[in-house]
């Protein structure tokens, strides 16, 4: 019995690794709020409203079908068209960004790797959405720089970050020591996945007193 019982089970696992992978036909996509002055706006794919963000800075992922879109941010209160751009989109994980200044708004983009994080760790990335010529590095409060010298409109990688109740982060133009904004004490739990990013426009020799470093969760 222990032989029959054996041999069936190896024809059953073998037949399980022989069923097809499922191939992935559509894209996916997060709409994020990079300026968080704007508090009200409405996110659209080729005409469909996707996503409504109301003192919110970043939705879910939506199901998008492949091929050539046309994004387009609305102001639902004035009606008014806040930015709009065109894109090609493969069936992967996207996020867009609304950036820039609240007058003269502009929209990029980055492919999201949603595969899961380390064991008891999260996965964190950080994208520069702060205009000015000085690119931004971020570390942990203490602690050697764990993003580096990222241009504005630019991301990241995910990468793997451990899991804590409490962790601080302080965000600086590269090659200076001078702290332009910490968030402090916030949570990374395991399992899950976050993109830091910088907002607020930076004064060449000037304040910046506008910008901010927030979290969002991604999933």
């Amino acid at each position: 019995m222990l032989l029959v019982f054996i041999t069936f089970s190896s024809c059953k696992k073998s037949q399980e690794e022989n069923q097809p992978v499922p191939v992935r036909t559509t894209a996916s996509i997060s709409f994020n709020n990079g300026i968080p002055e704007l508090n009200k706006l409405d996110f659209y794919v080729n005409g469909t409203k996707k996503a409504s963000l109301t003192d919110a800075l970043n939705s879910t992922y939506n199901e998008i079908a492949t091929g050539k879109i046309e994004v387009k941010v609305i102001n639902p209160i004035s009606g008014a068209m806040v930015a709009t751009t065109t894109l090609e989109i493969l069936a992967r994980d996207y996020s867009i960004f609304l950036c820039g200044n609240s007058l003269d708004p502009i929209l990029v983009f980055s492919e999201d790797n949603l595969n899961a994080p380390g064991t008891d760790n999260g996965k964190i990335r950080f994208v520069n959405l702060s205009p000015a010529v000085k690119n931004l590095s971020i570390n942990e409060v203490g602690k050697q720089a764990l993003f580096s010298n990222r241009p504005y409109k630019t991301s990241t990688s995910f990468e793997n970050i451990p899991a804590a109740n409490e962790i601080s982060f302080d965000l600086k133009e590269t090659g200076s020591d001078a702290v332009i904004t910490t968030l402090e004490k916030t949570k990374i739990e395991k399992g899950k996945i976050y993109t830091l990013i910088a907002t607020g426009e930076r004064i060449e020799n000037g304040s910046s007193a506008n910008v901010k470093l927030l979290l969002l969760v991604n999933k």
